[in-house]
């Protein structure tokens, strides 16, 4: 199913995007991927540039390769983002498009390929040989992680694991507190 869907979002590309979109599976492209302003490193096809079709077709290929909570997540962490926009006004670093989709290598049965997502909060990649699939690197996060306001008003990420990292806080010593606490300050 991983194949069929990145076989059938390669084919909705013209050539020039599928130019854009696809890289040797052997190159180094795995390793350019940032967490953040929107033009480092980034490489593949704009989620932003897709017609809506095309789109639909790119995040079939996420909702393929990842679990059903971790799609949720994945397009939770976009929506954020475009909160981001609402609430900065900064159009030209956050949005819920503002993400580049690459492919490497061809999509086959047998030989390696894989895909990557690249934007702001999240990058996942996604090796596949044959039945086997690896998915590392892989970043989520969000900033803020529940929108009060805006189009995604109730959208919230990452409430179990902040309810996990301050339940284990408050299990710590004073003294452990200290030791793990890397800053009080932005």
């Amino acid at each position: 199913p991983i194949r069929e869907a990145a076989e059938a979002f390669l084919s909705s590309l013209g050539a020039q995007d599928r130019a854009r979109t696809l890289f040797p599976v052997e190159g180094d492209t795995w390793r350019r991927w940032s967490n953040i302003h929107p033009f480092v490193m980034r490489h593949g096809m704009p989620l932003e540039d897709m017609s809506s079709s095309q789109r639909d077709l790119a995040l079939g290929l996420l909702r393929t390769s990842l679990s059903r909570s971790g799609f949720e997540t994945a397009r939770d962490v976009m929506k954020l983002n475009e909160v981001i926009r609402e609430i900065t006004g900064r159009d030209e670093e956050y949005g819920e498009w503002l993400y580049w989709l690459s492919v490497m290598g061809t999509p086959s049965a047998e030989e390696p390929w894989g895909w990557q997502i690249d934007g702001h909060h999240l990058i996942v990649n996604c090796f596949v040989l044959g039945d086997q699939i690896v998915m590392t690197p892989m970043f989520m996060g969000s900033e803020p992680v529940h929108a009060r306001t805006g189009k995604y008003a109730g959208t919230r990420v990452f409430e179990v694991e902040e309810a996990r990292g301050l339940n284990f806080m408050r299990s710590l010593t004073p003294e452990q507190q200290a030791t793990a606490t890397i800053g009080t300050e932005l």
